[in-house]
């Protein structure tokens, strides 16, 4: 019998993955009674059905007695069973005693699961990673299941001409394209939940729809006054008005680029997590599944307050992890102070005025670097 003991502290996906791709006969949890400890545990048991061996009780974060006395007794007990030890997540004091314990005994080897979900086996050396990927388990695990989503695919042939149009006519009047759908104050954020409504403004510019239902595609008419005159289009296809407004042809301008990126395993828009009470914001414009993390995308034709970066920091680690990439995509060039605080972040920086080719290769640069804590 192969059994499974996993060191269990506040970040679950190591622990998740390293059970998935040992795939035991039955498992056994390491915790202690910190709270995110006994989180990461309740998660883990709501995801993985393999039997536990055994419900041990929460152990002495540092008293190496303690500590010491456990492994001799998981040691002798299972001395007639193949042992596998994960020391990829809990405390550096559990990690030190088991892996020096365990390493020297014949029936076990210890194991560690890198941020790019490398399964390393430190008795053999050796390394692998082919094991699925899940990127919804990883957000169910941290207590954050993604509630609602837009696959890239789900996109069709009369979405990519409408978001094209989009981009031609805001180019015609970018100022009261910007006031009609993208930068929506005051009463105009509440009435747009509204299945039909018109925005005006004093220049004659407007924009009026009528939201998809299941027998119809989404209507959306932007019409736009210039100096040369007027420009006008009108706008039908399933995602017609989620393209239109809140700049939702650039995102999925850039979640198209990076379709092209042979990481790009799956990608999702207008992704919507559950709010949490420390931040104050909980939608993302793209993620990425790369089949071993995840890049969280944040696009913005370009950044009016700086404190965008912050939120979006912010929302990264709470979401997504201590393994996942994150990229601020916006149309104009940033600011040098967008640009600074971009890099003290670790976020992948990146302007469209830049070419599009070099996207793909920032990317291939950054994904298998390991992030500071």
């Amino acid at each position: 019998m192969k059994v499974h003991i996993t060191l269990v502290g506040g970040q679950p996906a190591p622990v998740y993955n390293g059970i998935k791709a040992d795939n035991p006969d039955k498992v056994i949890y390491v915790y202690s009674n910190d709270k995110q400890s006994l989180k990461s545990l309740n998660s883990l048991r709501n995801e993985i059905k393999i039997e536990e061996a055994e419900t041990l009780s929460p152990l002495s974060p540092t008293d190496p007695n303690e500590i010491e006395n456990l492994v001799s007794y998981l040691a002798e007990k299972y001395k007639d069973d193949e042992i596998v030890v994960n020391i990829s997540s809990g405390l550096k004091s559990w990690s030190h005693i088991f892996g020096y314990h365990f390493q020297n005994q014949e029936n076990a080897s210890v194991i560690y699961m890198d941020q790019n979900n490398v399964l390393w086996n430190y008795k053999t050396k050796q390394s692998s990673s082919d094991f699925n990927f899940d990127m919804f388990t990883l957000f169910r695990l941290y207590g954050n299941p993604l509630e609602k989503y837009t696959r890239l695919s789900d996109y069709n042939e009369a979405d990519k001409e409408v978001a094209k149009k989009i981009e031609g006519i805001r180019n015609t009047n970018p100022s009261d394209f910007n006031k009609l759908l993208a930068v929506l104050e005051g009463s105009k954020k509440s009435l747009i939940t509204n299945k039909t409504g018109k925005f005006d403004l004093p220049t004659g510019s407007y924009v009026e729809w009528i939201k998809a239902t299941k027998d119809s595609d989404a209507f959306v008419r932007i019409c736009l006054f210039n100096k040369k005159g007027v420009s006008e289009v009108e706008l039908e296809s399933p995602h017609a008005f989620e393209l239109a407004f809140n700049s939702g042809w650039f995102e999925y301008k850039i979640a198209s680029i990076l379709s092209t990126w042979k990481h790009a395993k799956d990608i999702c828009l207008n992704c919507r997590f559950p709010f949490k009470n420390n931040i104050d914001k909980n939608e993302v414009d793209i993620i990425v599944n790369t089949g071993t993390k995840l890049l969280f995308v944040e696009c913005k034709t370009q950044i009016t307050k700086p404190t965008d970066i912050d939120k979006f920091r912010t929302v990264v680690k709470t979401y997504g992890g201590l393994g996942a990439k994150s990229l601020f995509v916006t149309d104009a060039a940033k600011s040098e102070v967008a640009k600074k605080k971009c890099e003290d972040y670790e976020i992948i920086d990146y302007s469209l005025k830049e070419g599009q080719g070099k996207i793909l290769q920032l990317l291939n640069d950054e994904l298998e670097k390991i992030n500071a804590r």
